[in-house]
């Protein structure tokens, strides 16, 4: 069963963080109970990680890549997760009362303001996605993180089942599914870019934009050959790597790219690849429980 998580915080009024003044106090309660309020409760199971092409249909490979074998047991604890991506409202409000620098866009994209709409999924490096969710659950008292991929791909598939698409039918149509491209430049006036969170309909758990609306970070460290060694119970991901696991897939993505059990992966710091900063890497938060 799902259902949402919602908690009192009475706790939430420490100024430990530079959010002393009564306005951040207050922006800082609101913020939290937001969060904590938006996060869907996802029930302990095993389910089977992995492409599972083989065990459906015409029994064949979902996606051909390597680095999603074996299909593997894996049996997660209870955990909520956040119902919609952390947009710049939210993030912006946590700068605010934490006394940390206001995120811009990149100069390149400066001349359309419509990335940086309130409710936009942020975009971060994975370090700053990390600290959000760790300073979340330090001012709520709970154990929170970025999800791990086990975590991720169990949600995006709505508690395991064989799920092919994340999206609100499970199928891949551009309009009703995921956003076509003259739906996205409406959006944005850019069509290979993100567009605002919770435009199209949830997957079976109650998520919004685990495909087609940017990639999210999760904590585990990437490694090509770590599902043929992960553990069943709770796995967390190689201990080392050079580069962070992502999962969904980026504006603008295809049938391949867009299935629940694609791995992808990318430098913590993606302006290190002499590409710029994209507007897609984005995140949601979990309560570990």
């Amino acid at each position: 069963m799902i259902k949402y998580f919602y908690v009192a915080l009475p706790f939430l009024l420490s100024s430990c963080d530079g959010s002393g003044s009564d306005k951040n106090k207050e922006l800082k309660k609101k913020l939290i109970e937001n969060q904590l309020s938006q996060m869907v409760d996802m029930k302990s199971g095993t389910f089977q990680m992995g492409d599972f092409g083989r065990l459906i249909g015409e029994k064949l490979p979902l996606t051909g890549e390597n680095d999603d074998e074996p299909l593997h047991d894996v049996t997660l604890s209870d955990f909520s997760i956040g119902k919609y991506k952390v947009t710049y409202k939210d993030y912006d409000i946590y700068t605010e009362v934490t006394g940390k620098d206001k995120l811009e866009l990149p100069k390149a994209l400066e001349s359309n303001p419509k990335l940086r709409a309130p409710d936009m999924p942020v975009s971060v490096t994975w370090d700053q996605a990390n600290e959000f969710c760790l300073w979340l659950g330090r001012s709520a008292g709970k154990n929170i993180s970025l999800p791990t991929e086990a975590q991720w791909e169990y949600s995006a598939r709505s508690g395991g089942a064989f799920i092919i698409y994340a999206t609100g039918s499970g199928g891949f149509e551009y309009g009703k599914d995921i956003p076509s491209s003259k739906q996205r430049s409406q959006m944005t006036d850019e069509p290979l870019f993100n567009i605002p969170v919770g435009k199209f309909p949830p997957v079976k758990s109650g998520l919004y934009d685990m495909a087609g609306n940017g990639v999210d970070w999760v904590k585990d460290w990437y490694n090509e050959k770590y599902y043929r060694q992960s553990p069943k119970n709770n796995p967390q991901g190689p201990e080392n790597g050079t580069e962070k696991v992502v999962r969904g897939y980026q504006s603008g993505g295809g049938v391949m790219t867009n299935q629940s059990v694609y791995r992808q992966h990318a430098k913590p710091y993606p302006g290190e690849e002499g590409r710029g900063f994209p507007p897609k890497y984005n995140f949601r938060c979990v309560v570990n429980k």
